[in-house]
């Protein structure tokens, strides 16, 4: 599944949400946002591919996710792997900003190994543009479905429900 992730607070931090649309092909696509009322733009841009991972293991399918936050893609990517390591400490002592979340991407990633692809921002790319408005409120996405990232399933074919 192809999946493109935004995150948003306005102000930063401040109410905020995310946006994912899932592409099926170039015209036929769905979408899922969710709100916060208080948090960080780098906590949504990671909820946003946190739940399109939830989705393509619900799915029984690979993820290949399209993000602008070099942030959310190398903390998944290059950083969690030492602070996990290291008891879940960064190298200067502190614990990780975003904790819950990256140990969420931990848990998922036993059952999927997404592929990323950063891409850059409002550079008018079409279902990078939507999961923006979509993160910022500015139009609603056509699923309703959440998914539970601290009771994970027992195998990669049930995710349990939950609101972020």
């Amino acid at each position: 599944m192809i999946y493109y992730t935004d995150g948003s607070a306005h102000p930063n931090p401040g109410p905020g949400g995310f946006g994912v649309v899932i592409v099926y092909d170039n015209d036929n696509y769905d979408s899922y946002n969710a709100e916060t009322q208080k948090t960080t733009n780098n906590a949504e841009e990671m909820k946003a591919i946190i739940w399109a991972m939830a989705d393509a293991i619900k799915r029984g399918e690979s993820a290949e996710i399209f993000s602008d936050s070099s942030y959310a893609i190398n903390t998944f990517t290059k950083w969690y792997p030492s602070w996990k390591r290291n008891g879940w400490v960064k190298g200067d002592g502190k614990v990780p900003e975003n904790l819950e979340l990256v140990k969420a991407y931990d848990e998922l990633s036993q059952y999927i190994t997404p592929i990323f692809h950063h891409i850059r921002g409002h550079a008018g790319i079409k279902y990078n543009e939507m999961a923006d408005k979509l993160a910022t409120g500015k139009i609603t996405g056509t699923l309703n479905h959440s998914y539970n990232t601290k009771k994970m399933m027992e195998t990669s074919s049930k995710v349990e429900r939950i609101d972020f």
